[in-house]
């Protein structure tokens, strides 16, 4: 729990959810598969740039060595008038004991150069957890916005079922009077029929919207509460180019191929530095028993290494040669992405637009059409009108509040397609 927080405050832009949706969004950010996998990514990078710093620390080695001789090398020494004398130069039995330590003193800028590269990928990889949470996040949205639709037609079907009914019965009631022919009851009776066909088809909408959201919330909810929530309606004021300049600048997927990118050049400094001298420094301890005669043995010993490769069979220049095809690619990838993200927040804003001018069209047919509902009773309670424009007034009204709802659902769907393009929230606080 204190993990999904954190990351919803630290990564999501600021935007003030309702609560349903923010609990929504917590729980897939916390169970969501591949939120978890992107978060394992990024400790990855995380352990391998202290890897790189690691390298600049002293290098300690132990090592010890018991050794058993089948037989030993020995000279002769012989005096006159003495018979000769076996000397052993080793112990038959003994061991080695040595601590060594390095400590590298330059290395061509390879171990700097090395870390830089390192703060780099694990800068990227980070934007690319960001991407992630972004992405899972925008779904979930989605879900919930698509969820608030199918409600919405849910009680639209149902509110059309209950005029379809109230009509029936004041068809009945003529019809039982003797006042309307038969042909208005079995057309009331057809509306009615198809009214609750409708309801089931919007039931079915709705389970079927709220097992996606359960799936990209990792089954983490059972009922998602919608008596607070209603799809609304929020303009956009900024223009096309003013989006991209906003995506250009905040969208997390650029700043990690950017990162990758400055991460390359990093690599070909060290491809060239291994081209360059190394120097180490070396202190060691050693101990023994090995020499006959003597015992314990041990000595201390500091040295400077210089190391300075003259041929490895041209590793090091095909190495440069990888390095520069590295950072080729990563310069493509940034121009792709950009690519790419022009043509996300494009469409989703034209999406965007498209929904925006369904919905001042479907609430005008809303209007009218409740007006012309309201007319066609009266009309026909006072027998001057017919059953039929009834219906068809009930028919009237159920498609345009089911356009307006469809509108604004592709509207809030459009727009949390348009943030995830530009990286940040376009909603006001």
């Amino acid at each position: 729990m204190r993990l999904a927080l954190f990351l919803l405050l630290l990564l999501l832009p600021c935007t003030s959810f309702g609560g349903t949706l923010s609990t929504l969004i917590e729980l897939a950010v916390k169970n969501n598969p591949e939120v978890k996998r992107a978060l394992e990514e990024e400790k990855i990078s995380e352990l391998q740039y202290k890897e790189a710093v690691a390298d600049f620390l002293p290098k300690v080695s132990f090592r010890y060595v018991r050794t058993s001789l089948s037989d030993v090398p020995a000279y002769s020494m012989a005096l006159s008038g003495f018979p000769p004398t076996r000397f052993d130069i080793l112990e038959d039995n003994f061991y080695e004991l040595k601590v060594n330590l390095t400590q590298p003193l330059f290395t061509g800028g390879r171990l700097l150069f090395g870390v830089k590269m390192k703060k780099e990928l694990k800068t990227a990889s980070f934007f690319r957890f960001k991407e992630t949470v972004l992405k899972v996040v925008t779904e979930v949205k989605k879900d919930y916005y698509t969820l608030l639709e199918a409600n919405s037609a849910l009680k639209i079907a149902e509110k059309t079922l209950s005029a379809v009914k109230e009509h029936y019965r004041t068809v009945k009631a003529f019809y039982d009077e003797g006042i309307v022919p038969r042909r208005d009851l079995l057309e009331a009776t057809f509306k009615l029929k198809e009214a609750e066909e409708n309801l089931e088809k919007a039931k079915s909408f709705y389970r079927k919207a709220l097992e996606k959201l359960k799936k990209d919330t990792g089954y983490a909810v059972k009922e998602v509460p919608l008596d607070e929530g209603e799809l609304s309606y929020v303009p956009v004021k900024l223009s096309e180019k003013e989006l991209l300049t906003l995506a250009f600048r905040n969208r997390p997927i650029i700043k990690a191929v950017e990162a990758v990118e400055r991460g390359t050049n990093y690599g070909v400094k060290v491809a060239y530095s291994r081209f360059l001298p190394e120097l180490l420094l070396q202190a060691s301890y050693d101990r023994t028993d090995r020499y006959p005669g003597i015992g314990n043995f041990d000595s201390t010993s500091v040295s400077l290494v210089f190391n300075f490769p003259i041929f490895e069979g041209g590793k090091r220049f095909l190495a440069v040669k990888e390095a520069k095809a590295k950072r080729r690619q990563a310069e493509l990838s940034i121009k792709k992405i950009k690519d790419l993200v022009r043509l996300q927040v494009v469409s989703a804003f034209s999406t965007l637009k498209a929904a925006e001018a369904r919905i001042a069209s479907a609430k005008a047919m809303v209007e009218s059409a409740r007006e012309l509902l309201r007319v066609s009773k009266e009309r026909y309670r006072e027998r001057v009108g017919t059953s039929t424009e009834v219906v068809d007034a009930i028919a009237y009204l159920a498609r345009a509040e089911g356009l307006l709802n469809s509108a604004l659902a592709d509207y809030n769907r459009a727009l949390a397609d348009l943030e995830y393009a530009v990286g940040t929230t376009l909603r006001p606080e």
